[in-house]
């Protein structure tokens, strides 16, 4: 009769705890089931079952809470090691990367969308309406302005859980103490409201090339950096006649709006 070693059972744990997370059965924000259940399912002790959650907690995929469970942080890995890498770069720079993560997930959200999505990502933005995690220079020691299930959910309609891991980590990056004080929202609830309206009207229509318009304009002002004076740092500079060219694009995305 086979007998299984100790490692090969480790292993076979963090396979199935892994696999459970990358899949998604296991959605990010979800609590893992308790440690007894686990180990009743997988066919090991709670010994086993313990060392792998700790692995995977070690590398940012999970979180354990005293008295509240064990909660999937990330579906990869990419955020501990995202953070590490990212500690060599500027504010500038990261705030950059992830500008560039949120108009491509905009995009690919309104080519692989479905029903469901829009949905929930219409649920979320009438959640989020009259919030006031959105004030001018407001977010301070609050990191709530990194939280915003509409973008949360934009992520999960493109389908692309790279894209969501790297958005993860960079915001993970972004509440560090390094950076507290240096950001700021410089839209008001109701310009952000408008926004992630802009935003997802592009993705119910699958229009892909309004989406990165909408989504770009909304990163703007979505989290940028300030100096001490809260002087805003504008994330772009641009020429007279390129403005010119995005107000239109909002005006004409304001006018769909009225007519629908």
């Amino acid at each position: 009769m086979a007998t299984t070693t100790g490692s090969e059972r480790a292993r076979s744990t963090l396979a199935f705890l892994r696999r459970h997370i990358t899949t998604g059965a296991w959605p990010v924000g979800s609590r893992i089931p308790i440690e007894p259940e686990l180990a009743e399912q997988i066919g090991v002790g709670r010994s086993t079952v313990r060392e792998a959650v700790r692995s995977l907690a070690n590398i940012g995929m999970l979180e354990t809470l005293p008295g509240r469970g064990t909660f999937v942080r990330s579906a990869t890995p990419t955020s501990t090691l995202l953070n590490e890498f990212l500690n060599d770069f500027t504010l500038e720079e990261i705030l950059s990367y992830r500008r560039a993560l949120e108009i491509e997930a905009a995009q690919q959200a309104s080519m692989h969308r479905t029903e469901e999505d829009v949905a929930a990502l219409e649920r979320a933005a009438a959640e989020e309406r009259g919030c006031t995690r959105c004030p001018v220079l407001g977010l301070g020691d609050d990191n709530s302005a990194f939280d915003s299930r509409f973008h949360r959910l934009l992520f999960d309609a493109a389908k692309n859980r790279l894209l969501a891991a790297l958005y993860s980590g960079i915001n993970d990056q972004l509440r560090t103490p390094a950076h507290r004080g240096r950001l700021a929202n410089v839209a008001t609830g109701a310009e952000m409201e408008r926004d992630h309206a802009r935003v997802l009207d592009a993705i119910r229509r699958r229009d892909f090339i309004d989406a990165v318009h909408s989504m770009a304009d909304h990163v703007d002002h979505d989290v940028v950096i300030v100096t001490a004076e809260h002087e805003v740092v504008p994330p772009l500079t641009r020429t007279a006649e390129q403005q010119e060219r995005i107000d239109t694009a909002r005006e004409e995305a304001d006018g769909r709006l009225a007519r629908s």
